[in-house]
C-alpha cells in the first residue's frame, strides 16, 4: 500500500472510548503510526485516501477484546520513537 506523507502540522491520532457503545476508537493520520498499528491491530476498519495513497485510519475494537485494547493502548505503538 502506497502511503500519503501529511505535513507534519496535519498529523494526528485520536483516542476516543465509547462507553455507550462499549467500543475502543483509533484515528490515525501518521504515516509511522498507521504503519504499526496495521502490523498489530490488523486491517484498519476505515481508511481515507489521497490521490489513491492511504493518508489515514481508524480501528474499531471492542471491550471485550482486551488483548487488542492493551496492544493499541502502547506507548511505544502510538508515539514511538520521536525526537
Amino acid at each position: 500500500m502506497k502511503y500519503f506523507n501529511n505535513i507534519p502540522e496535519e498529523q494526528e491520532t485520536i483516542i476516543n472510548l465509547d462507553y455507550f457503545e462499549r467500543t475502543l476508537h483509533i484515528y490515525s493520520s501518521r504515516k509511522a503510526t498507521i504503519k504499526r498499528l496495521s502490523v498489530k491491530l490488523g486491517t484498519p476498519t476505515k481508511t481515507g485516501l489521497i490521490n489513491k495513497s492511504l493518508a489515514s485510519a481508524s480501528w474499531t475494537i471492542p471491550f471485550g477484546d482486551k488483548k487488542r485494547i492493551s496492544i493499541a493502548l502502547s506507548r511505544p505503538l502510538l508515539i514511538g520513537q520521536m525526537k
